[in-house]
């Protein structure tokens, strides 16, 4: 696909755990479709038959080129599609903030101890619901090496922007910006861990890669009078690093992650009918974020 525009445009024990989770869910009820989806846990499994719960909240932040697009999209949003320049950018703006997701998002988790050395996970964070598992294999007394894959379905909302159609200055009057749209994804991560003192503390660090796809519908105004309805579809290619600490006293831990992520993407937005819009284009952009997390979690 050609090239629209680079990314510039482009201790309480298990009642304790229990209201952390259920604090975790009414999170997930209230909040949207942005943030991140962090692993949150160490290299070493689980022991068999060994259960964790776990809520807390991760954020994504873009760099700056990425809010720059987003931002430009918004503007473009809240007035008609005049010309090929104003499509593009709502295009481009419309498609970063779908796939890159910057926001803060609930996590909450539950995870499960298989025999061989083996677990198996289960993740919402209110843009994704993901399932995973994952093999680990000792290096000495301390040490560990976790190789994991993991399937997502991704649920996206439109939310509003309430730019003005010349200027961008706010009126009060809301344009839809975002996508109506579902997906999946796929990522494969690899830990190295490091746990002293018999599991109270645990040191982790790897490196993370994926796949999403995503499709949908888009609206927006075509003039001054009139909007419409267009298909969307979206993939994002991306890799990255992290790192995270553990810490605890059984049965609650406390846990942090941050991760860096390079995201690519590319997309398309098309007319479903005859309505006078100027073309899209195909949309490929490029760019960064940063995405720290905290949760708490409970071992049983």
């Amino acid at each position: 696909m050609s090239s629209l525009v680079p990314v510039r445009r482009a201790v309480g024990g298990r009642g304790a755990s229990a209201r952390a989770l259920g604090a975790g869910w009414l999170l997930a009820a209230a909040t949207g479709c942005g943030g991140a989806a962090p692993l949150l846990h160490p290299a070493q499994p689980l022991p068999p038959d060994t259960v964790s719960f776990g809520a807390g909240v991760s954020g994504q932040f873009a760099s700056n080129d990425v809010e720059a697009a987003i931002d430009e999209g918004r503007v473009a949003a809240g007035g008609p599609l005049q010309d090929p320049a104003t499509a593009q950018a709502y295009a481009t703006g419309v498609l970063l903030n779908a796939l890159v997701a910057p926001g803060i998002s609930p996590w909450v988790s539950a995870r499960v101890g298989l025999p061989s050395s083996t677990e198996a996970g289960l993740t919402y964070t209110g843009r994704t619901l993901r399932v995973d598992g994952r093999y680990v294999v000792p290096v000495g007394a301390e040490w560990a090496l976790s190789l994991g894959a993991g399937a997502s379905a991704v649920l996206l909302d439109p939310d509003s922007t309430t730019l003005d159609s010349t200027n961008g200055e706010p009126t009060g009057q809301e344009a839809e910006f975002g996508l109506d749209a579902s997906g999946w994804g796929a990522d494969i991560p690899i830990l190295l861990g490091y746990q002293p003192l018999d599991g109270f503390v645990d040191v982790w660090m790897g490196a993370r890669t994926g796949f999403e796809h995503i499709s949908g519908d888009l609206q927006s105004q075509v003039d001054d009078s009139a909007s419409a309805t267009f298909d969307a579809e979206g993939n994002r290619l991306w890799a990255g690093l992290l790192v995270g600490f553990s810490l605890g006293i059984p049965p609650l831990w406390l846990r942090f992650e941050l991760a860096g992520t390079y995201h690519h993407l590319w997309g398309e937005v098309t007319s479903r009918g005859p309505e006078p819009v100027p073309p899209f284009g195909d949309v490929s952009a490029d760019g960064w974020s940063l995405a720290p997390s905290g949760a708490i979690l409970g071992k049983f």
